[in-house]
C-alpha cells in the first residue's frame, strides 16, 4: 500500500508540473481533527468520561478526517477520485478509496461515459444531513455509468448505470451470479437544473442474489429510491433565503416490513451576511416506527479584521410516534442543545462546542424516568485546501 501510495503522489506531481502540456489537474480537500471530552450516563453503569482525539463535525468516528479530491482532464476525457483517512493509527493500512473512475464526453457533450469504482454522481442526495448515491458501494466493486444531456433540454441529465451488487451473498440460494442478476441491480437516475428548481433522484432496482448489510430477511427486499428537490426562485425576492428537501426510500415493495426504511429532511435558510438561521424538518419511517425530527440553529456573524467569528446554537428534538416505539409514555425520544464559537481563517477554522444530549429508553425497574444522558465538549480544528 504504501508503494502505492507512494506512486499516486509522484503521478500528482508530475500531472500538476505539466498540467500545461498535458491538460487540466485540480486538487481540492479539506483535514479535521480536535480534542474531544465525552461524558456517559446510561442505565446500569457507572458514570464513564473519556478524552480522545476526534472532531464532531462531519469528520468520522477514528482520530479526524482526511480528505482529497483530484480530477485530470485531457481533452475530452478525464479522470475523478477521492480518497479519505478516518482512521490515523498505524494499524490502518491505507485509506479508502471513496470512488475511483475514469470518464470520456461525446456527441459535444451531450454523452458521458463513466467506467470505474463509482462517485461524485449527478443524481446524488447532495447533503446535509445525508449524502447517498446508489451507485457508490461499500461492498466493492465498480460500474459503468452512462449519461444523457440533450442540448436541446439545457439541464436535463438522464442515465443509468450497470453496477455490481450492493450487498452480501450469504443468501445460500446455491448458484453462481448470472448476467440478469446484475442486470436486475440497475441504477436509474434523472437531473434537470433550471433557474427556479432543481430536481433529481435516483432509482435502484434488487436483484435476489444480494442481502442488505445488517437484514436477515429473505425472499424479494425491495427497491431503492433517492431524491433531492430545491426551490430558487425565492433567493431571488429575498436574497439569502434558500428550502431543499432531500430523502432516501428503501425496501418499495419489500416483502418483509423490516426491510422498509424512509428517511427525509426538509431545510428552510436564511444567511445573510451577518449570520445564518435554519429549520431542519426531519421524518423518518422504520420499519413500524415513525420518528418527528425538529432541529432549528442560529449562528451570528462577526466581521473582525480579516477573520470572522460566529457564535450560536443549535437545539434538537425526535420523537417516535410508531406502534413499536421504545417508551409509549416518554415526551420526546431524544433531545439535544448544542452552543457553538468558531473562528474562522482564509482557508482554516477553529471551533469550539458543548453538547447535551439525553434519550428515553425503555422502562426500567426501579429507573424513573429511565433517561441516558451525554455530555460532550469539542476543540475542533480544520483546514481546506
Amino acid at each position: 500500500m504504501k508503494k502505492v501510495f507512494a506512486a499516486f503522489v509522484f503521478m500528482l506531481a508530475v500531472m500538476t508540473a505539466f498540467a500545461q502540456d498535458l491538460g487540466q489537474f485540480t486538487f481540492d480537500g479539506f483535514v479535521r481533527t480536535g480534542f474531544l471530552w465525552k461524558k456517559s450516563e446510561e442505565i446500569g453503569k457507572d458514570p464513564a468520561t473519556e478524552v480522545k482525539l476526534q472532531s464532531l463535525d462531519d469528520a468520522g468516528n477514528g482520530q479526524g478526517r482526511m480528505r482529497m479530491n483530484f480530477g485530470y482532464v485531457i481533452g475530452n476525457a478525464g479522470l475523478k477520485g477521492r480518497i479519505q483517512w478516518d482512521d490515523w493509527t498505524h494499524e490502518k493500512k491505507g485509506p479508502d478509496w471513496s470512488y475511483l473512475f475514469g470518464y470520456i464526453n461525446s456527441f459535444e457533450n451531450q454523452f458521458t461515459l463513466s467506467v470505474g469504482k463509482l462517485g461524485a454522481s449527478p443524481w446524488g442526495t447532495g447533503g446535509p444531513e445525508m449524502w447517498k448515491e446508489l451507485e457508490a458501494l461499500n461492498s466493492g466493486g465498480g460500474g459503468v455509468r452512462f449519461e444523457f444531456k440533450p442540448n436541446l433540454v439545457p439541464g436535463l441529465n438522464v442515465g443509468f448505470i450497470l453496477n455490481w451488487y450492493d450487498g452480501s451473498m450469504d443468501r445460500g440460494i446455491g448458484r453462481d451470479v448470472t448476467l440478469l442478476d446484475i442486470l436486475e441491480e440497475t441504477v436509474l437516475g434523472f437531473s434537470y437544473e433550471h433557474d427556479l428548481f432543481l430536481v433529481r433522484f435516483e432509482y435502484r432496482l434488487d436483484s435476489d442474489i444480494d442481502q442488505r448489510p445488517g437484514s436477515f430477511a429473505s425472499g424479494n427486499e425491495g427497491t431503492d429510491f433517492i431524491y433531492r428537490v430545491e426551490e430558487r426562485a425565492l433567493k431571488k425576492l429575498l436574497p439569502g433565503l434558500q428550502v431543499w428537501a432531500i430523502g432516501s426510500l428503501e425496501g418499495i415493495g419489500a416483502d418483509d416490513v423490516q426491510c422498509v426504511r424512509a428517511v427525509n429532511w426538509l431545510f428552510t435558510q436564511y444567511a445573510p451576511d451577518w449570520g445564518t438561521a435554519q429549520i431542519r424538518l426531519g421524518y423518518n419511517v422504520v420499519a413500524t416506527r415513525s420518528i418527528l425530527h425538529f432541529k432549528p440553529s442560529y449562528y451570528h456573524k462577526f466581521h473582525i479584521l480579516s477573520s470572522a467569528i460566529e457564535a450560536g446554537a443549535s437545539f434538537y428534538i425526535a420523537n417516535d410516534f410508531g406502534d413499536d416505539r421504545i417508551n409509549m409514555n416518554a415526551p420526546y425520544t431524544e433531545m439535544e442543545f448544542e452552543p457553538k464559537i468558531q473562528i474562522n481563517f482564509a482557508n482554516a477554522y477553529v471551533a469550539f462546542t458543548y453538547n447535551f444530549r439525553q434519550i428515553y429508553k425503555q422502562p426500567q425497574p426501579k429507573v424513573d424516568p429511565p433517561i441516558e444522558r451525554f455530555q460532550t465538549m469539542n476543540l475542533r480544528f480544520g483546514m481546506t485546501f
